[in-house]
């Protein structure tokens, strides 16, 4: 991984901006680096990592830092990957191809159909995967003195698959998984075929795992929160490619049923009420921080 360019924030107090070139991946990324006010303590920092940070970069700084100010959680070095504004493809497209792990050309094509412009091909999570623990993550516990044994992954939406993917693929690599909104139903699901042979093996795994979704991520939330697009032929063929409305409710509870088989790990599911798949994700990563640090030691 090359650092192209190394700025502080004129928005974020004690962040550093990051555009980074990663040796397997041909886009850039930009990463924000918010670290704690002090010296660290002899062990280092936790680390948090979190996806989309276009979206997450400030408001993941403040659920981190906010409940850290209250002791309610260890102070924390906050890292979002994002990727560059003036970059070809919208984050909302490039995301599709680092988060999720299995190609699936039948979902790209509606997809980007609705974003108007032709989408990268998807299935490289185990590139961005690669990206995060081997070069990244080392390049920040040197410089910013992270404890290489605390850190935490954030990820909502495809995010939280993502996510979900880590702890299944290298569950070492990460000591605290949090998952909100979670795209399950990514290819018909495989990922629960995934998680069942995970939770069937009896080697005990060292990790925490907070599974969450708005109360209204239900199938029939979403028929009717979209049921203004369905006048449109391409949404209708996006629905029917995803098998019909998805349940993000149901599918998150299922997996982290799954995920407690296993032995030594941790895993809830909570539903957070009354909110959307847009609204539910700061309010769970605040619970889900709070539940992976509870009479974790």
């Amino acid at each position: 991984m090359k650092i192209l360019t190394d700025e502080p924030s004129n928005t974020i107090p004690n962040t550093r901006i990051w555009t980074v070139q990663p040796s397997g991946i041909e886009s850039p990324f930009l990463v924000t680096i918010t670290s704690p006010k002090g010296d660290a303590p002899e062990s280092g920092w936790n680390g948090v990592v979190a996806t989309d940070g276009n979206m997450s970069a400030g408001s993941v700084v403040q659920v981190v830092g906010y409940p850290a100010m209250e002791g309610g959680l260890p102070p924390a070095v906050v890292v979002t990957i994002g990727y560059l504004l003036d970059w070809p493809m919208q984050p909302g497209l490039a995301r599709n191809q680092d988060l999720t792990y299995l190609p699936w050309p039948e979902w790209d094509e509606p997809y980007g159909q609705i974003w108007g412009e032709a989408p990268p091909p998807s299935g490289e999570a185990d590139l961005f995967l690669s990206f995060i623990n081997d070069e990244l993550k080392p390049a920040i516990e040197q410089q910013f003195s992270v404890n290489r044994s605390e850190w935490t992954l954030l990820g909502h939406s495809l995010g939280g698959l993502f996510a979900t993917h880590a702890l299944l693929s290298d569950p070492g690599r990460f000591r605290r998984y949090l998952a909100v909104g979670s795209s399950y139903w990514w290819k018909r699901s495989h990922i629960f075929s995934r998680a069942e042979k995970f939770g069937s093996e009896t080697d005990p795994i060292d990790a925490r795992i907070y599974i969450a979704a708005g109360g209204l991520e239900t199938a029939e939330a979403f028929k009717q929160q979209w049921a203004g697009y369905m006048e449109q032929e391409v949404w209708r063929h996006y629905i029917d490619v995803m098998g019909g409305y998805i349940d993000i409710v149901a599918d998150s509870a299922k997996m982290a049923d799954m995920l407690a088989k296993r032995p030594g790990i941790s895993a809830t599911y909570e539903t957070i009420p009354e909110e959307t798949h847009g609204t539910a994700v700061l309010p769970a990563y605040v619970r889900g921080l709070r539940w992976l640090h509870a009479n974790a030691e």
